[in-house]
């Protein structure tokens, strides 16, 4: 049995390896040679600390996997991360636990692959400035997987502790593709009201911005909410959605608090959702119609793309 480290799994994935693993993995849902199990997550000591556990499944590959996550958004003030996953992969064939994996950057490089692939499916062509709310690991993966699909011009960033704001800049400034200028916004809404693309990277239970600062031809990536009860995108966002898909629809249904909360106002009905992101990849839906429109991305976190991943990593350590 492998036990393989964060460092390892740092040093091993880049965004040009996970971008077409995950796009593979969409696809293989499609087609049912991957599936995900069923979710769990419970809160700990009320509703701020949450634990879960996804799960999924290979048919073309000797492999089923999970990965749990703690969620504890106070963590920040001890110096620690406020999301700690790890997977446990296991032999189809036998039921023996293959590999124990650190998993926080492995599910950052997920999450911002997915958000990736999204965007490119679903965001204007010429869509250029970046708005991320959130500096911690999920926000970082979001602009570098984003800066492999669209040509960034500018990125706004924005957090509610000002001070994290100036050492999330001079990350970004090591890891940029291309000379954009990177702008500390004042507020969330201002980050809002000058992005083409946004991106919501925090683990807040209520809305971060207001939806009336969206523009039209907007793409959103949704990823703080996770489960039915956090709520980081307002319901005039998720209204004012001309688009809305996720990476499975029955976990969008059981954790994404950003939707079902508006669904049990009867603010919409479940097919306000078009999809899923591997409808678009395999064209059962269209991304974009034109560059009028809003579309949001609804991440509830993958199973799926988090197996594969590991699947690829683990393939590399074993060999």
């Amino acid at each position: 049995m492998l036990q393989i480290t964060e460092k390892q799994v740092q040093d091993s994935i880049t965004m040009e390896m996970a971008l077409p693993v995950l796009r593979k993995a969409y696809e293989d849902c499609m087609e049912g040679e991957i599936y995900a199990g069923g979710r769990i997550f419970t809160p700990v000591r009320g509703q701020e600390n949450v634990g879960q556990w996804l799960v999924a499944n290979c048919t073309n590959q000797p492999y089923f996997g999970s990965k749990f996550s703690s969620v504890f958004p106070q963590n920040v003030k001890k110096g620690l991360p406020s999301v700690i996953s790890k997977v446990s992969l296991y032999s189809a064939l036998t039921g023996e636990l293959h590999a124990l994996i650190d998993a926080n950057y492995l599910t950052a490089i997920k999450t911002g692959g997915s958000a990736a692939i999204a965007t490119d499916l679903m965001s204007k062509k010429d869509a250029g400035k970046l708005g991320i709310i959130g500096t911690g690991l999920q926000a970082f993966s979001q602009v570098l997987a984003i800066q492999e699909v669209r040509k960034i011009t500018e990125l706004y960033v924005y957090d509610v502790m000002p001070e994290r704001v100036d050492r999330f800049i001079e990350q970004i400034e090591t890891v940029k593709n291309s000379p954009y200028k990177i702008i500390a916004a004042g507020t969330a809404n201002e980050c809002v009201a000058q992005s083409d693309i946004i991106c919501t990277c925090t683990t807040s239970l209520t809305p971060v911005f207001e939806g009336s600062y969206v523009k039209p031809g907007t793409h959103i990536n949704a990823i703080g909410s996770f489960t039915s009860f956090m709520q980081e995108i307002d319901e005039e966002t998720v209204l004012r959605s001309d688009k809305v898909t996720t990476e499975h629809m029955e976990g969008l249904w059981d954790a994404a608090g950003d939707i079902i909360i508006p669904l049990e106002k009867g603010l919409i009905s479940k097919d306000k959702v078009n999809g899923t992101v591997g409808d678009i990849l395999t064209g059962t839906i269209l991304g974009r119609e034109n560059d009028q429109e809003i579309t949001l991305y609804e991440s509830v976190g993958s199973g799926v793309l988090d197996i594969a991943l590991s699947i690829a990593i683990y393939e590399k350590f074993r060999k």
